[in-house]
Formats: C-alpha cells, sequence, structure tokens
C-alpha cells in the first residue's frame, strides 16, 4: 500500500484529502506545516507528498527545495495543491522541484489520477 504525506496547514484540507486517498486504498499521514512535513519526509517512508504553499514556519516552496537537496529524495513524485493560481507560483513550484503543479479546489477523481500516474513512473 503506498504511503503518501499531506502537507497544508488547513486541518480541513488535510482531512479532506486524507478521506479521499484513504477511500482510493491509499496510506495517508498528515503534517500542518512545511516543517513538520520536512521532519517527517526525512523520518519516515513516503511514495508520495502532496503539499500547500502557503503555510507559516516553512512554506511549500522551501519545503520542496530542502527535499530536492537530500539525494535520498530527488525521485520522490511531490505535487503542489494550492489556490496560487499564478504562472510565475505555478513555474516556481516547478523549478524548485515539484512534478506537478494544481490549483485548489480540484477534482477528487483527477487528483487520485495524478497520484496513480506518478507513483506508476516509479
Amino acid at each position: 500500500m503506498p504511503s503518501i504525506l499531506v502537507v497544508d496547514d488547513s486541518k480541513t484540507i488535510r482531512n479532506l484529502l486524507a478521506y479521499i486517498l484513504k477511500a482510493h486504498g491509499y496510506k495517508v499521514d498528515k503534517a500542518q506545516d512545511g516543517l513538520v512535513g520536512l521532519e517527517m519526509i526525512f523520518a519516515g517512508n513516503y511514495d508520495l507528498v502532496i503539499t500547500d504553499i502557503n503555510m507559516p514556519r516553512m512554506d511549500g516552496f522551501q519545503l520542496i527545495e530542502s527535499v530536492r537537496n537530500e539525494s535520498s529524495f530527488e525521485d520522490l513524485p511531490i505535487i503542489i495543491l494550492t489556490t496560487e493560481s499564478k504562472d510565475e507560483d505555478r513555474r516556481m513550484g516547478i523549478h524548485k522541484g515539484a512534478n506537478l503543479y494544481l490549483v485548489k479546489p480540484c477534482d477528487p477523481e483527477s487528483l487520485v489520477a495524478d497520484v496513480e500516474m506518478l507513483l506508476s513512473s516509479l
């Protein structure tokens, strides 16, 4: 069973994503900000990360950059799921190392399809 980490400062979003992903057979852990998420990634064994951008203490861009700076995590699939829809944010997310950049709200079935696509490419 693939393991996914959801990093978002909104408890509602964390719980909603966990519900959707668990319903499709994934194991899901949750982190309330980028710093906690980074600690969990380095300590855990995740197959994929979904992160927001705007979070306290460490934003999603900083999280992705920190993860990508560790060679053992260079192939870890990362999806940004955010309300930020500007092209410059999208470019920044991909530049930092995200595999996909999705804008909230997103269709749950599309999200699951994206997760499945990224996991199948491992």
